[in-house]
């Protein structure tokens, strides 16, 4: 069941969010499903030990972030 969830959960989802994300990304919308993209996938590199990704992802995260943040405070 774990081994399910994480495939479909983490793998499937985090992939389906990084592909729907940029057609958005004008929006917050579109900024957040990449983010949550991104964090979900942090966790696929964390298990196969590509932290070189695991840094590129938490960078981009962080950027969607403060990019939502800076939109919606305008």
């Amino acid at each position: 069941m774990k081994e399910l969830l994480y495939k479909y959960a983490v793998i499937y989802l985090g992939t389906g969010c990084l592909m729907v994300g940029p057609y958005f990304v004008q929006t917050p919308y579109g900024k957040a499903l990449s983010a949550l993209g991104l964090a979900l996938l942090t966790i696929q590199t964390q298990r196969t030990k590509s932290y070189n990704l695991s840094l590129l992802n938490i960078v981009g995260f962080i950027g969607y972030m403060y990019s939502i943040y800076m939109q919606l405070s305008e």
